[in-house]
């Protein structure tokens, strides 16, 4: 099978696995954008599923796949919600901090290290159950063969399931911010950390999953907040749910 992993990407996010969860480090901005992350996912979860989002444990009984997990953030929110969380990145440092986290926290959540690629070869082989939710957060513009991803995610869940992308626009705004303003300006996150040629729009986001069986209906935008503060600081501000999706956004839809 075709591999999607970015070697160079890997080994970046590799020499950055120690500060997974340090709120005001590289991955503030993953920490900051987790509550609109989950309120995505639960808006989508409740049309598709029927869940009742006002539910403690809303998504309990769902089998769930967070692609490119790093060190578990949104994992553990997802388990922390219920679900049944297997969490797959390539990194083996980041998915050694993850479970040294989820060990802390008392969370049995399954993290392997390993590509969607070999996931799916190794469900295949052994005739395994596929997942009712994969979500694919703030990673498709760090894949190195998008074809191919959107392949193995849509081989990897269930007809009638759910699948979540979260991403950075390729728009103007998108670049600006997401790459230019947060690596050479805030310096928040390492220069070269997104490849401009890698980012994607909402609407060619759709068209290539919908090549994959993969039904992308519901987009919502994630806008950050930026203060004088902020970039004193050189942090980023909250997000928030927006129908603006220049700069990041969330795609949602059924896998036929």
């Amino acid at each position: 099978m075709t591999n999607t992993v970015d070697k160079k990407e890997i080994e970046q996010f590799s020499s950055l696995s120690n500060k997974w969860w340090d709120l005001s480090g590289p991955f503030s901005a993953l920490h900051k954008m987790s509550n609109v992350r989950i309120e995505f996912i639960k808006q989508n979860a409740t049309r598709i599923f029927k869940k009742d989002k006002k539910n403690v444990n809303f998504l309990n009984g769902i089998n769930c796949l967070d692609i490119g997990c790093g060190g578990g953030i949104l994992s553990e929110k997802l388990k922390r919600l219920g679900a049944n969380v297997t969490g797959i990145d390539a990194s083996k440092s980041s998915i050694e901090i993850a479970q040294e986290h989820a060990k802390k926290s008392r969370l049995e959540i399954n993290y392997k290290c390993i590509t969607t690629s070999k996931l799916l070869e190794i469900k295949e082989q052994k005739d395994l159950n596929k997942f009712d939710l994969v979500i694919a957060s703030e990673v498709i513009e760090h894949v190195y063969d998008r074809k191919t991803f959107l392949s193995d995610i849509s081989n990897l869940c269930r007809p009638g399931g759910l699948v979540v992308f979260t991403t950075i626009n390729n728009s103007f705004l998108g670049t600006l911010f997401g790459k230019y303003f947060a690596e050479d300006i805030l310096k928040i996150l390492p220069s070269g950390t997104h490849e401009v040629e890698k980012l994607i729009s909402p609407e060619n986001l759709a068209k290539e999953a919908e090549q994959h069986g993969i039904i992308l209906d519901n987009f919502t935008g994630f806008s950050p907040t930026f203060r004088f503060k902020n970039i004193i600081n050189k942090e980023f501000g909250n997000f928030k749910l927006s129908s603006n999706m220049q700069i990041n956004y969330g795609a949602a839809g059924i896998k036929l």
